[in-house]
């Protein structure tokens, strides 16, 4: 094995370690959900399309989108809430997790995006939020449609 590849799995395993109660969430949803694709591997974070997802939910290092997720969706999850997983550790189930999840069921804002979890994730993925309240890649953002599998 490369000298590369050894560090990459220290990494890998140390994040795992570092994140694993919502890991286990993420490895227990895994085969609940039907027909899954990898659509992006990056920075130690795995993302899967599911035919059966609505929205889109990011466990420790594995996220998962809708279907029919475009590379801003993506890259929310991705390159934001994935971000404050590593930094909250096993505080992201409650500093960031439920209350997304809270907020997505009951509309705590006008714009689910003007929430302080998903405001963060978008600042980290360098997204922005039109008037209308969806998502949108930015020169900035790194995922783009072209970089996805």
């Amino acid at each position: 094995m490369e000298k590369k590849n050894i560090v990459w799995w220290i990494i890998f395993v140390l994040l795992c370690i570092w994140q694993l109660p919502q890991l286990l969430v993420g490895l227990v949803m895994l085969p609940f959900l039907r027909k899954k694709k990898l659509v992006a591997d990056r920075h130690f974070n795995f993302c899967w399309r599911a035919e059966n997802m609505h929205g889109g939910i990011s466990l420790g290092p594995i996220s998962f989108v809708s279907k029919n997720s475009g590379a801003a969706s993506i890259a929310h999850e991705v390159d934001g809430h994935t971000k404050d997983s590593k930094i909250f550790s096993w505080f992201y189930l409650f500093v960031i997790g439920l209350p997304s999840i809270l907020n997505a069921t009951f509309n705590f804002t006008k714009c689910y995006y003007d929430f302080y979890p998903e405001k963060r994730a978008n600042r980290f993925a360098k997204l922005d939020v039109s008037n209308k309240c969806s998502l949108r890649t930015t020169p900035e953002t790194i995922i783009q449609e072209e970089l996805l599998y």
